[in-house]
């Protein structure tokens, strides 16, 4: 399969690297012009696909390492100087235009490709229903018989295996429905997860493989007390087992290190950093490390899954959400030494919150107290607690990329029996995604897709006179819905020290440009271009840094976008080499 993404990726093709000499990311290779080193290596898409030596199994103690990242790490934390003094370190494996590439990790799909409602709908199933899980018999190939709800493992006609998990008792579709919707958005958004689809199935259709260890009385007593369908057929989440070998958890810090493949350490990897961001908006509190499989995949290779997501929505996977869900951890540290220095008399906003559910299917999720910025999961970890700025608009992208039709597609993969419960999630999951753009698209420059046209405008203005060019770019806040261009500005400053030349300008955002927006850049006298007295307009190569800031209703709504241009004096124009946000 070949990629190729933004300017300055590569093209990985049959497990062949080959650098791309015509984009603009490949001018240091091609036209002799230096980068900068700011911009750094570039991931190669599906780098880490490599064959390796089939690495070993892992099975760590849970406890262990959830109370070590919630008690030790939290320590570590609150008195790190790095925290305090606001020095961030952002992540390592980004392009010169602040992205990703695919890789086992993450996949590019929607909002990088056409993704339509059915595609969102379909997730990362594969096969058209009817199929065999729908007819036939279903073979119980073993049971969990203790917890609160039961658990089989299911063999159907075709021999496909599947792990079949029911709601809790009173509240049917809450742990089914979350996990389906909830896979279906994360796989959209380009995490690997396994096939969830929702089974309806009556109880005759359950036969019993002799090493199953149960009898049909104990099969029988296990299901009697589970909530049924009007029609008495049951309802249940059937996850297909993942392909490939099992090889434990991932964790969201450090590298495995039997995987020549696993080059960054996991908590500056990006695609883990702006997971925060889609999990706040999904309110996935239960996304820990135990909730992630590796697998070791032909041709030899690990893949890295996003697994169980029964504790998001308004889930707790054996009960509806509490107040406390996605507002502290379940051990935090400051909160808790608050409660303890005040004798337990300071009480924060959760406590007072009502412990009532939205609606017996959908459990408890907050909609307008949901706070993008301050969302926790209930177990903390490094990756989490690196998010930076850049991190955080990235992730947010993933959610904005999402459409209302989008939306009402996955959510009608839960099979709610009631469709206001489902017309009710839709609602808040379209306002808890404007919220969470709303946030953090407002902290940065929110531009994409930024070019040079260095012979006059698009859409057929003529360039202006002098020494000029148009920057285009696509505004994602416009994009997505959460500016108007008659109420936006764009303004902008241009530095080569090398040839002479700096300027600035503002420029109005087209109100029929929609999202494609552009700016005029005169470097002649008439804009005050300068010399630099370091050799003036060399005709030699060199690099120019540019910044654009959005106004928004008159004010500055984040930090400047810091693009790199490079002038190519074999083409005799500019063209953009990076994008830092």
């Amino acid at each position: 399969m070949a990629f190729l993404g933004h300017r300055g990726t590569r093209l990985a093709t049959a497990g062949r690297t080959v650098a791309v000499c015509a984009t603009a990311g490949a001018v240091a290779a091609c036209g002799g012009v230096p980068v900068p080193p700011t911009l750094g290596p570039q991931p190669v898409a599906y780098g880490d696909t490599l064959p390796i030596v089939e690495p070993r199994s892992r099975d760590p103690i849970e406890t262990t390492r959830l109370l070590d990242a919630a008690v030790v790490g939290e320590f570590g934390r609150l008195f790190s100087l790095r925290r305090w003094v606001g020095s961030e370190q952002e992540a390592l494996n980004v392009t010169r235009f602040d992205d990703v590439v695919s890789s086992s990790w993450f996949e590019r799909r929607n909002g990088y490709r056409p993704f339509s409602p059915q595609d969102v709908a379909r997730g990362a199933t594969t096969g058209d229903p009817p199929g065999p899980l729908d007819t036939g018999p279903l073979t119980v190939i073993e049971a969990k018989t203790r917890g609160r709800t039961p658990g089989f493992r299911v063999r159907d006609a075709a021999g496909q295996e599947f792990l079949f998990k029911f709601d809790p008792v009173g509240f049917l579709h809450l742990t089914t429905a979350a996990e389906v919707i909830s896979s279906r958005f994360a796989y959209a958004a380009g995490f690997n997860t396994p096939e969830n689809t929702i089974v309806i199935f009556d109880g005759n259709r359950l036969v019993l493989d002799p090493s199953a260890g149960i009898s049909r009385i104990e099969l029988v007593r296990l299901l009697s007390p589970l909530d049924r369908l009007p029609d008495g057929r049951f309802l249940a989440v059937a996850s297909k087992i993942l392909p490939g070998v099992a090889k434990g958890p991932f964790y969201f810090e450090g590298r495995r290190v039997d995987d020549p493949n696993d080059y960054y350490h996991h908590e500056y990897r990006r695609e883990l950093r702006g997971l925060h961001v889609v999990a706040a908006w999904l309110n996935h509190v239960d996304l820990r490390f135990s909730n992630t499989y590796d697998a070791f995949v032909p041709p030899g290779y690990i893949r890295h899954y996003l697994i169980d997501f029964g504790g998001s929505l308004g889930s707790g996977t054996v009960r509806p959400q509490s107040p406390q869900a996605g507002r502290e951890h379940n051990f935090d540290l400051a909160p808790t030494l608050a409660r303890l220095a005040s004798l337990g008399f300071l009480r924060v906003p959760w406590q007072s919150s009502p412990r009532r559910f939205i609606h017996p299917s959908l459990g408890w999720m907050p909609v307008e107290a949901y706070a993008p910025g301050l969302w926790k999961p209930k177990w903390p970890n490094e990756a989490f607690f690196r998010l930076t700025l850049r991190d955080g608009y990235w992730g947010a992208k993933l959610v904005g990329a999402f459409t209302d039709p989008q939306i009402e597609a996955a959510v009608s993969e839960g099979r709610f029996t009631d469709q206001a419960a489902a017309d009710t999630l839709v609602k808040i999951l379209e306002y808890r995604r404007d919220r969470t753009i709303a946030y953090w698209y407002s902290r940065v420059t929110p531009i994409e897709h930024v070019r040079v046209e260095p012979e006059g405008a698009p859409r057929g203005r003529r360039a202006p006179e002098g020494e000029s060019f148009v920057l285009d770019f696509d505004d994602v806040g416009i994009r997505d819905g959460l500016a108007r261009p008659w109420r936006t500005e764009y303004r902008w400053t241009f530095d080569d020290a090398a040839r002479g030349l700096s300027a600035r300008g503002t420029r109005s955002a087209s109100s029929s440009g929609g999202a494609s927006q552009s700016v005029d850049v005169v470097l002649g006298a008439a804009a005050g271009a300068v010399r630099s007295g370091k050799g003036g307009r060399a005709s030699a190569a060199s690099v120019a840094t540019m910044t654009v800031s959005v106004a928004r209703h008159d004010v500055i709504t984040g930090r400047p976008a810091r693009l790199q241009l490079a002038w190519r004096p074999d083409l005799g124009h500019y063209e953009v080499i990076g994008l830092e946000h």
